[in-house]
């Protein structure tokens, strides 16, 4: 496959690092412990806790200290691989704090038992070009490896000392025992541009495919997004970006994650998107499913809309999913935020990002997903710091 920017591209020593050595823990956000007035007083009447909603609170202990989270990505297997069963990459993001969104690896037994494997010092990775986001961990059998494919954004700062986006690449480590990962490289390279969330399936040898979204020069305020697709027959050479059929009506996407289920010959997919006329801060979650990855079937009703729980009051955001293809059960690792005011009262309200982890079946999802929609918080409910991160891009 062709990639227009040159495959395989080393990053410089100087800007980003596979780390293999600890890290001093840093404390972040400990005070933040109140939910805002603004945000607890702007609830439907039908928030719930998440034990309501059939989903358990899961805790990560993170690098720096916050234990908040996002974008999960998770893989699963039938018996242990190097001594764990379930592996997850995520990244830390206290109080929506980039500088700290770096990729992290957990593993455990169960799905909602997590820590970093024996010899793993989180973070994984670092850059001194921008900030690190959206981590996505498969599973390749041809090499009997684990792949970790993170996104950097690259920035400079102008005259005036205000940061400019200049671009966006995906990056890939892989590891054949989880613990030693090898140096990262770009294996795909957006200019001028924000396109996020990449979400990588194999169909078979020499089938892989990444999905992304294309929010265009604007990023988290976009009026409009659009989801792409590149191919490749080894999942490191890319080929160019097009787009993909995948649209909730009233909706704009921004992060995803897919994964292709085998004996149902289908893609499924966790859409994270917000109302067209809001920004990414707002994002629901949705179902799509579609037979050839590019025509896609969406689902009038969120899975889960923000708002719904209590935790997840201001977003439900990227999550993961695992289709057990025997049983019909469905894992998914949720995260999302909420709004809350340190109690102090001397800083602005902050978002506090947690995790959970929902247990269903595939019948009770889409069943979920065809009812009558949930109704989310209305645009005008947010407190201005939803806003402020919103107009800056400073979302994972």
């Amino acid at each position: 496959m062709h990639h227009r920017f040159g495959v395989q591209q080393r990053m410089p020593q100087t800007a980003l690092y596979v780390f293999a050595v600890a890290t001093a823990v840093i404390s972040c956000g400990r005070d933040v412990v109140e939910p805002s007035a603004a945000a607890q007083g702007s609830l439907p009447a039908t928030a719930t806790s998440l034990s309501a909603n059939g989903i358990s609170p899961i805790e990560f202990v993170t690098y720096d200290g916050s234990n908040q989270v996002t974008h999960p990505a998770a893989v699963v297997f039938d018996s242990a691989w190097h001594g764990h069963r379930y592996w997850l990459a995520l990244t830390p993001y206290p109080n929506s704090d980039s500088r700290f969104e770096n990729p992290s690896l957990y593993a455990g037994e169960t799905g909602s038992d997590w820590a970093p494997p024996s010899g793993v010092t989180n973070p994984l990775a670092r850059t001194g070009r921008g900030y690190l986001s959206d981590p996505e961990l498969m599973y390749d059998p041809d090499g009997d490896a684990l792949r970790l494919y993170f996104r950097e954004v690259v920035t400079t700062s102008d005259k005036h000392h205000r940061t400019q986006h200049v671009a966006d690449n995906v990056l890939l480590t892989s590891s054949n025992d989880g613990v030693h990962w090898s140096a990262a490289q770009v294996v795909a390279t957006d200019r001028s541009h924000y396109v996020v969330s990449p979400s990588i399936a194999r169909t078979g040898a020499g089938d892989w495919r990444m999905w992304e979204v294309d929010a265009g020069t604007k990023g988290c305020v976009a009026q409009s997004t659009r989801v792409v697709a590149r191919q490749s027959t080894d999942g490191t050479s890319w080929s160019g970006a097009t787009a993909v059929q995948l649209a909730q009506p009233g909706y704009s996407a921004w992060h995803l994650d897919v994964q292709y289920l085998a004996t149902r010959g289908e893609y499924w997919a966790l859409v994270a998107a917000f109302p067209h006329g809001q920004d990414c801060t707002n994002t629901s979650l949705f179902l799509a499913t579609s037979r050839d990855g590019v025509t896609w079937t969406t689902y009038k009703a969120p899975m889960l809309a923000r708002g719904r729980v209590a935790q997840f009051a201001t977003n439900v955001y990227r999550s993961s999913f695992r289709v057990d293809e025997t049983s019909g059960a469905v894992t998914i690792w949720l995260t999302g935020a909420e709004t809350v005011t340190p109690r102090s009262r001397k800083f602005d309200a902050v978002l506090r990002w947690s995790a959970g982890l929902m247990q269903t079946t595939t019948t009770e999802l889409l069943a979920r997903v065809t009812t009558a929609p949930n109704r989310a918080l209305p645009a005008d409910s947010e407190p201005e710091i939803v806003h402020r991160l919103a107009q800056g891009n400073i979302v994972p």
